[in-house]
């Protein structure tokens, strides 16, 4: 049971008291004791900080590593070292969200989706490379069944190879359990794709530590004039193992390095790009530079700070890419915001309803971060695809957010 929040806190400084704290960007968590008591004290540059009563140090401990795990889970998959992320493959079209709750679909009374595994290896920028997990591996079909789903303790390494041991070794286990329990409809095939996604891990990190002796080993090898015997003896020719050599072949993943987001304090100059009434919300879209420097887009409903997606990269190849916020707390119905950044190419931009209906939407330039932004709202069991279109080329915003959209009629 998740704790409830304090509506009235001690009036005190919550570093003045913490045992321990956790950063991310411009957020924190602190494990704080005062008078005896515990809490945790959730607080972010611009917000009223969160509190919650907790019942000793061993539970406010497991709060803030279950606080750290969850931040880490949300960093964009391409800028993750190694994840892997699997729902239930044999419940849909039902909508998951990020912590494997679930809601069926529009009448349906069936079974509900849910994530049953997610785990990644994120090179933080100054903060070193972590592990973080969730799972959940505890079956649900009988009746009055409580869900028993956890976010793993996070771990921390200096090297990408015990990171790579860990994240495997999480995966192996977690196969294990899906097999005990029979947690899936399929245990079988997701059993079997955690320890496929295990051993690629392992894999990776073996062709790295390879590569890496015979890179140390190189001002012997020249010496002796001996690269021919060496590409022999681990089974490759002479010009495979001049570009392990070059640290072309071989090596450890690199370049996936996430930064914390930064946040949107109160004298962030923000652009508002455009404004939308839609089902009697007020929305709008607005861009600014974060205090971290970032470039950031969001959508901001009823006159509040929306969620924002920062430094979006788009190519030829990758025509838009988006983020996406609710406007109901029902995961899967109400109100959906897609909104994203666009290519310098991309000439239009639509959505596509369940009726078949295609409606425009406009692309914004902004001028301060000189890059093109867009948003679309509608009823989310409603939407169908959205489609970028590039002169010939067209785009489908549907593959990026496969489990937001419903199936196809």
């Amino acid at each position: 049971m998740s704790p409830e929040m304090m509506h009235d806190p001690p009036d005190i400084d919550p570093r003045e008291h913490a045992i321990e704290s956790r950063h991310w960007g411009a957020c924190s968590c602190h494990l704080v004791r005062h008078e005896g008591r515990y809490y945790a004290w959730m607080a972010a540059a611009a917000d009223r900080p969160l509190v919650y009563p907790m019942v000793d140090e061993a539970a406010a401990r497991s709060f803030l590593d279950d606080w750290q795990a969850a931040n880490l889970l949300h960093t964009p998959w391409d800028k993750t070292v190694v994840h892997v992320f699997l729902l239930d493959p044999g419940r849909g079209p039902e909508i998951a969200d990020t912590r494997g709750r679930a809601t069926a679909s529009a009448g349906d009374t069936g079974g509900r989706a849910r994530i049953i595994y997610h785990s990644a290896v994120i090179d933080v920028e100054d903060d070193g490379i972590w592990v973080a997990s969730y799972e959940d591996t505890e079956d649900d079909d009988e009746p009055g069944d409580t869900r028993h789903d956890a976010l793993c303790t996070p771990v921390r390494f200096d090297d990408l190879g015990p990171a790579f041991d860990a994240f495997a070794a999480r995966a192996e286990r977690a196969a294990g359990r899906v097999e005990r329990e029979r947690v899936s409809t399929v245990p079988e095939v997701v059993a079997a794709v955690l320890r496929y996604r295990a051993a690629e891990a392992r894999a990776t990190a073996a062709r790295a530590r390879v590569g890496d002796a015979v890179r140390r080993a190189e001002p012997r090898l020249r010496a002796a004039r001996s690269i021919s015997p060496l590409a022999s003896a681990v089974g490759v020719s002479r010009e495979f193992l001049y570009r392990v050599l070059a640290g072309d072949e071989w090596t450890w993943p690199s370049g996936r390095r996430t930064r914390p987001p930064g946040s949107r304090l109160p004298d962030t100059p923000v652009t508002t790009l455009a404004t939308y009434t839609v089902g009697g919300h007020q929305f709008a879209l607005v861009s600014y530079t974060d205090s971290e420097g970032a470039k950031c887009v969001a959508v901001d409903q009823n006159g509040e700070p929306g969620a924002s997606v920062c430094d979006v990269e788009v190519s030829t190849k990758s025509l838009v890419n988006a983020g996406m916020a609710m406007a109901s707390e029902t995961m899967g119905q109400g109100l959906a915001a897609v909104y994203g950044r666009a290519h310098d190419s991309v000439t239009d931009l639509y959505a596509i309803m369940r009726s078949g209906e295609r409606v425009d939407w406009p692309i914004h330039h902004d001028p301060r971060n000189q890059e093109r932004y867009f948003a679309i709202i509608a009823d989310c069991q409603e939407l169908k695809d959205i489609i970028a279109v590039a002169g010939r080329r067209r785009a489908s915003l549907k593959d990026n957010f496969g489990i937001w959209f419903r199936a196809a009629p």
